[in-house]
């Protein structure tokens, strides 16, 4: 009876097992490559370079690598590929008060030790700025809406990554 007894306790707690799958490694590890510049507007690159660099330093879920590491790292590398800037305002003689700027990118999602990209998606996005006071202020302005641009194609690329990230991390 003790014998059946202890056979019954074993059998039923490794009956009680269950079946865990394994979850897919969430992917944190990026290495931004400098932005390449395919328009004809001078300084977009380093205007672009620095706020992706601000975004992703400054967003918890990635960890971003000096150095990339094989098997872990993701590359993302960015390239403005258009500029366009049209007057939208004008006041009562003609003069431009507002422009509208919009601004295309392209971001290749590169795993290190890889030539071929795991995605490739374009982004574009645009603003407003106002055209009075001197020319100083107005090129401030503009170079101001270049930066709101940047920023806003750089948070939906880590949006993009966040998503795509389970994929990516499990793909071998």
């Amino acid at each position: 009876m003790r014998f059946l007894a202890i056979f019954l306790l074993l059998f039923l707690s490794s009956c009680a097992t269950t079946i865990v799958k394994e979850q897919p490694q969430k992917l944190e590890h990026v290495y931004l490559e400098p932005v390449t510049n395919r328009t004809p507007e001078e300084g977009i690159d380093v205007i672009f370079t620095r706020i992706a660099n601000d975004v992703f330093y400054s967003d918890s879920r990635f960890r971003v690598e000096k150095t990339p590491q094989p098997g872990v790292t993701l590359l993302v590398k960015p390239s403005v590929d258009s500029i366009s800037t049209f007057a939208i305002g004008f006041d009562q003689y003609d003069r431009v008060t507002e422009y509208k700027m919009t601004i295309s990118a392209t971001v290749k999602l590169i795993k290190y030790g890889f030539r071929k990209p795991l995605y490739t998606f374009s982004i574009s996005r645009y603003d407003f700025y106002d055209a009075t006071g001197t020319p100083q202020e107005i090129e401030r302005k503009r170079k101001e809406c270049i930066e709101r641009i940047a920023y806003q194609i750089f948070r939906e690329v880590g949006e993009k990554i966040t998503m795509s990230g389970e994929k990516v991390g499990t793909e071998k």
